[in-house]
This record gives C-alpha cells, sequence and structure tokens, in this order.
C-alpha cells in the first residue's frame, strides 16, 4: 500500500523545510502546521527522518537537521 499523495507531500514539505533553512528546530506540532500532516503521522515521519539520521532529536524535543546527514541522499527525494 502506498501513502496519499497528502502524506507524500507533507514528508517532502518537512524535507524541504529542513534542507533549505540550515537550523531549523522543529517540535512535533510546528512541524504538522507547516506540514500538513495530522500529529501523530507527522510524528512518525520526523522519528523516521531521525532513524536515517537525517534529523536529530536535542535534548529539549525539537528536531533540527543532523550534521552528519548526506544532503544527495535526500536532495533528489
Amino acid at each position: 500500500m502506498s501513502p496519499s499523495p497528502r502524506i507524500k507531500d507533507g514528508v517532502a514539505q518537512l524535507r524541504r523545510i529542513f534542507l533549505e533553512r540550515p537550523g531549523a528546530q522543529l517540535s512535533v506540532g510546528e512541524a504538522s502546521r507547516l506540514s500538513g500532516l495530522e500529529w501523530h503521522t507527522c510524528r512518525l515521519v520526523l522519528e523516521a527522518f531521525e532513524d536515517a539520521h537525517f534529523l536529530i532529536r536535542g535534548p529539549n524535543g525539537l528536531f533540527v537537521r543532523g550534521t552528519y546527514a548526506p544532503l544527495s541522499r535526500y536532495a533528489g527525494q
């Protein structure tokens, strides 16, 4: 089963935010509002980005792009 276009668009929007705004730090709630994804779906997406080492969750609970994430892996997706 493939994700709906709305979820694909939300994931792409989150990726763009973190790639285009170096140092952006977002809570799940902020990321949910910016991406249009439902809160729980957004949390799962952010955690998947974290598992892929694209994002890091700081001690404050905010997600930020990991400095060790290879840009080329995410730029074209």
